[in-house]
């Protein structure tokens, strides 16, 4: 019985990825991304599922400005590092487009992108994402893509999170 036990727990777990993704500030803004990763191997545990984007100068009580999904398609993987969040104001529940960021109104930004670099300058890639353990510092950027095709950026300091 112990055994049978054992066995249909492993299957359970073998299904199911731990946790992973990115929690990143915005040097000059403070604005704070955090990036998780899908945990089903089905769905892919290296696509992203959500992005928060949040900052403490936000009155609602969680400071959430905008949140990007993988389901309904507003949040992508770009490769070698990058993920997008697209702007999408017919979605009123997770984007708030009264909100200021970094000098401008969400409502005037066409995506946010967050682009890690890994060592020296180089973009991060899954290929050696397992150099970097849970909590561990990376380099990143911030990029505010308003509708205008102006470009505002920021340095972001990011850390691996890795759940157990």
């Amino acid at each position: 019985m112990k055994t049978i036990a054992l066995v249909l727990m492993s299957l359970t777990l073998s299904n199911i990825a731990a946790a992973d993704g990115f929690k990143c500030e915005g040097v000059n803004t403070g604005v704070t991304l955090q990036v998780y990763n899908h945990t089903q191997p089905v769905e892919g545990t290296r696509t992203p599922a959500v992005m928060v984007v949040a900052s403490s100068l936000v009155r609602s009580p969680n400071k959430t400005i905008a949140v990007f999904k993988h389901e309904n398609d507003t949040l992508a993987y770009l490769g070698n590092g990058l993920f997008q969040g697209k702007i999408d104001l017919q979605n009123d529940e997770s984007i708030h487009k009264g909100e200021n960021i970094a000098g401008t109104k969400l409502g005037y930004l066409k995506a946010i992108q967050l682009q890690l670099f890994a060592f020296y300058g180089k973009k991060f890639s899954y290929k050696n994402a397992d150099l970097f353990k849970n909590n561990e510092i990376m380099d990143a950027r911030i990029s505010y893509l308003k509708l205008t095709g102006e470009v505002l950026e920021e340095k972001a300091i990011c850390s691996r999170y890795l759940k157990n």
